[in-house]
């Protein structure tokens, strides 16, 4: 495969389980951008209830709050599948040969250990969690945090095709790399 600069200009690891990955990730992030409409929805709902008939909604502020951790949570995938995420590479663009091979691979395995500690820290939490329901909204708390496990279960995924990807000295296409 060709090599392909990410925004920050670094080649984007790709296995393959891409091909499937990335059309997963698109679909997350058109969720996504249906909870980002129904927060603000919600927090609209909310403050004009509260202006205009001094009203307190706390399921509006409840639902905007799952909005939000679900919008939060399912653009993770996408911002790593196109390499776009946050991140701290000053070291790496100083390193060359096999000093930043090594930051790569090393960079690579600490975000998918990341990954499986955060669904590892999220399945103990549900084993109590889950038995309880959010104050306003009655909704089950595995349902109510089913967003941040979805996401990061896929984030998991593309973060294990990167390593992959790494490995095999596999790099994404220009039209698997190219922000939307």
């Amino acid at each position: 495969m060709d090599a392909v600069p990410s925004a920050a200009g670094a080649r984007v690891p790709a296995g393959p389980l891409r091909a499937l990955l990335v059309p997963l990730c698109r679909w997350f992030e058109w969720v996504a951008m249906a909870m980002l409409v129904a927060c603000t929805a919600a927090i609209m709902v909310e403050v004009f209830a509260r202006g205009l008939f001094d009203l307190g909604l706390p399921s509006a502020g409840e639902l905007a709050r799952y909005a939000g951790l679900a919008l939060i949570f399912l653009t993770v995938p996408l911002l790593l599948a196109q390499d776009a995420h946050v991140k701290v590479d000053m070291f790496l663009r100083l390193a060359k040969g096999r000093p930043r091979r090594a930051l790569e691979v090393f960079n690579e395995l600490v975000t998918l250990a990341f990954c499986v500690i955060f669904l590892v820290s999220c399945w103990w939490f549900m084993q109590r969690a889950a038995r309880f329901s959010t104050p306003a909204l009655a909704m089950p708390n595995l349902w109510y945090y089913m967003p941040a496990i979805a996401g990061m279960a896929l984030t998991t995924l593309v973060a294990l095709d990167r390593v992959i990807g790494i490995f095999t000295g596999r790099v994404a296409r220009p039209d698997e790399s190219r922000p939307c």
